[in-house]
């Protein structure tokens, strides 16, 4: 029993571990100079896996509603100011909810 308990959370702490460090890679990558060298297309991309793993954190209750409230209001605000139109950003955020219909995204 104690073996079974302890491969489960393993491989819980991997998963979150895993998802963790996708939030963070994508929050890097969203500040860092070379993100200015993506396309139109890349951008989007890059946008909405970070939403997405945002919102499946939150999903899998490793992500309290406060947080991710927060950083789905702060990821929103920086992609509409410096990168997406409100339309993109919109089509984003439909596509994100029909995954996670759950996430807190802002009321814009």
């Amino acid at each position: 029993m104690k073996l079974i308990l302890g491969f489960t959370k393993k491989t819980l702490m991997r998963k979150f571990l895993f998802l963790l460090s996708s939030f963070s890679l994508a929050t890097i990558a969203l500040t860092s100079q070379s993100f200015a060298a993506l396309t139109q297309g890349e951008e989007q991309m890059m946008i909405f896996g970070m939403f997405s793993a945002l919102c499946e954190m939150h999903d899998e209750n490793n992500l309290p509603d406060s947080i991710a409230k927060k950083y789905t209001d702060q990821y929103s605000y920086n992609a509409i100011t410096k990168f997406l139109s409100k339309s993109e950003m919109e089509l984003i955020k439909s596509t994100v909810l029909e995954l996670y219909p759950s996430c807190p995204f802002p009321k814009q």
